[in-house]
C-alpha cells in the first residue's frame, strides 16, 4: 500500500529521505536513529521495527489521530520527531503533507491540517506572523524544548489547542503530554502503558515496551504520581553556588520576560561561590542589565558574570547547545555585571 504523503516542497533531499525511510520500513527489522547532541555529543540508538510500530500506535491513540486525519510534517526527517510522524502515518494511514524545516512552517500553507507537531521557534513564528493559519489547526504539538509563559498565554489568548510533549531519542519520541491551551496543566502525564518513579530527584521513565527495567533520565522533576510529573529542568545544568542548588531553567522563565534577545543561564566556576550565576546571550552588543538590580532574586540567583556571543550553536530543532557554546568562550570573555 502506498503511503499518503503529499511534498510541499521542491526539495529532492526532502523526497530522497522519506523514501529511504519508506524503503527500511518495508525491509528492515532494525532502525539506527542519532539523537540531537542537545546536552552533548550526538549518540546512535537502535530500535527494532516492533518498537516503532508500538511507539506509534501509542502516540496515534493519545492524539486522536485517524485515517482522515491531515497532518502537517514541518520538522527535520533526521530528528526522532520527524521520523515518528512517517512512521504513525504509515500506522495509521493518515494523510501527511511533508515540507521542508523552516522557522515560519505556515507561511505559505494552502491545506487543511487537523495536526501539527513544532518546535518553540515554530511556533513563535506561526503566533507572531502566521496566526491565522495556526487558528484553523486543530491540534497543536510543541516539542523539542520548553516553552515560555508567554508564549503559552499567546496560545490561550488564541483559544489554539496546544500539547507540549516530554520525550527523547531514547524513548522513540513522547512519553507524556501536557495540556498548556486553552487551559495550562501544571503537570505532564504519561500514555499509556507508561509509569514513571524519581531517584536522586531525577525522572526514571518505566517503558515495558523499550525499557523493562526502567530508563533513569536527567531531568529534574517533582512527582505527583507514577503517571504525572512536574519538569523542572536539567541535572547536568543545575548550578550550585554558595551551598543553594539553581535550576537555570527556572531562573530562566524569571529572567525572560526582561529580555528581547535569546540567552541562556549557566555556572562559571567562582572562588567565593563555589559556583556563580552567568548568563550568555546571542548579540554582539551589551544587552541591557539594569533590570537585574530591580528583579526579586536571591543573592545566589542573582547573575554576577555575562558574556555575548554572536551566534548560539543550535540543534535541527532549534535547541541551544550549552555545553558547545560554553566551550567557545574563555575568560576573558566573561565580564562582571
Amino acid at each position: 500500500m502506498q503511503p499518503k504523503w503529499h511534498f510541499l516542497s521542491p526539495e529532492p533531499s526532502l523526497k530522497e529521505a522519506a523514501a529511504q525511510f519508506l524503503h527500511s520500513w518495508q525491509n528492515d527489522l532494525t532502525f539506527s536513529i542519532r539523537s540531537s547532541g542537545t546536552t552533548g555529543a550526538p549518540q546512535l540508538f537502535t530500535f527494532d521495527k516492533s518498537q516503532l510500530l508500538h511507539s506509534a500506535q501509542m502516540s496515534i491513540e493519545a492524539l486522536g489521530l485517524n485515517d482522515q486525519t491531515n497532518t502537517l510534517l514541518c520538522l527535520p526527517v533526521s530528528s526522532v520527531g520527524g521520523l515518528m510522524l512517517l512512521a504513525r502515518s504509515l500506522v495509521a494511514d493518515f494523510n501527511l503533507f511533508l515540507s521542508t524545516p523552516t522557522s515560519r512552517p505556515l507561511q505559505d500553507l494552502n491545506q487543511s491540517i487537523d495536526f501539527v507537531a513544532m518546535v518553540p521557534t515554530q511556533l513563535q513564528q506561526s503566533l507572531t506572523q502566521d496566526l491565522s493559519q495556526l487558528k484553523r489547526i486543530a491540534k497543536i504539538l510543541i516539542g523539542g524544548g520548553a516553552l515560555s509563559q508567554e508564549q503559552i498565554k499567546a496560545c490561550q489568548d488564541a483559544k489554539l489547542q496546544v500539547w507540549q510533549s516530554f520525550g527523547m531519542t531514547e524513548t522513540l519520541s513522547h512519553v507524556a503530554l501536557r495540556k498548556v491551551s486553552p487551559t495550562e496543566k501544571p503537570f505532564f502525564e504519561a500514555l499509556p502503558g507508561i509509569s514513571f518513579s524519581q531517584e536522586n530527584d531525577c525522572l526514571q521513565i518505566h517503558y515495558p515496551g523499550l525499557y523493562p527495567n526502567g530508563l533513569l533520565t536527567k531531568d529534574l522533576v517533582e512527582l505527583h504520581s507514577n503517571k504525572q510529573f512536574t519538569w523542572l529542568g536539567r541535572s547536568d545544568n543545575a548550578i550550585n553556588s554558595g551551598g543553594f542548588k539553581i535550576i537555570p531553567e527556572h531562573l530562566e522563565a524569571k529572567l525572560a520576560p526582561h529580555f528581547s534577545i535569546p540567552f541562556f543561564v549557566t555556572g562559571v566556576n567562582d572562588a567565593k561561590w563555589g559556583q556563580c550565576v552567568a548568563m550568555v546571550f546571542e548579540t554582539t552588543s551589551k544587552p541591557d542589565l539594569s533590570i537585574l538590580q530591580r528583579l526579586q532574586l536571591s543573592a545566589a540567583e542573582k547573575p554576577k558574570l555575562f558574556a555575548c556571543i554572536s551566534q548560539f550553536e543550535r540543534t535541527e530543532t532549534q535547541k541551544i547547545r550549552r555545553k558547545a557554546v560554553i566551550q567557545m568562550l574563555n575568560n576573558a570573555d566573561w565580564r562582571s555585571i
